[in-house]
């Protein structure tokens, strides 16, 4: 056999035979390590939301909910909750618009909340990228890539 024997962490186990078994040992491993995470002090909004979000990025496939990402969370779930408000407002494009009447006529103007949604977006697109979120940054962290900061992981659950 040639090339590089695999490495013990690089391996995975196999699955049970009972497709219900393993998914409901999953499904306890990611709810125990979304509630050990969660910061105190959040509100029920924002509890929901870490619990939703947390359960994608605590999935073992994903692997990123880890103690040095909790603030990045935490951000990221505030701004899941702001963008979904601010795109309440708005259900049609002409709801963006506005008309004012001044000494050149009547004008159609945009909304000064609508800048406001498009920077919430743009701060959300950020840290869904940082956190793998999209499809171009999550191949950015696939396995075998190599991880920077194993050695540090210890320091921080430690």
């Amino acid at each position: 056999m040639q090339g590089r024997k695999p490495a013990a962490k690089n391996v995975v186990p196999f699955r049970s035979d009972d497709p219900s078994q393993s998914a409901d040992l999953r499904r306890a491993a990611v709810d125990m390590v979304v509630r050990r995470l969660r910061p105190k002090g959040l509100d029920r909004e924002m509890q929901r939301e870490w619990t939703r979000v947390g359960a994608i990025l605590a999935d073992p496939v994903v692997d990123r909910l880890k103690p040095r990402f909790v603030d990045v969370i935490v951000e990221y779930c505030r701004l899941c909750i702001r963008l979904r408000a601010q795109n309440a407002l708005f259900r049609t494009p002409d709801e963006e618009l506005y008309e004012i009447a001044g000494r050149n006529g009547t004008q159609r103007k945009i909304d000064p909340r609508v800048a406001q949604r498009h920077e919430t977006f743009r701060e959300w697109n950020s840290l869904r990228m940082e956190l793998g979120l999209g499809p171009a940054s999550e191949r950015g962290m696939l396995p075998g890539q190599g991880d920077l900061f194993d050695e540090s992981e210890q320091f921080f659950t430690g």
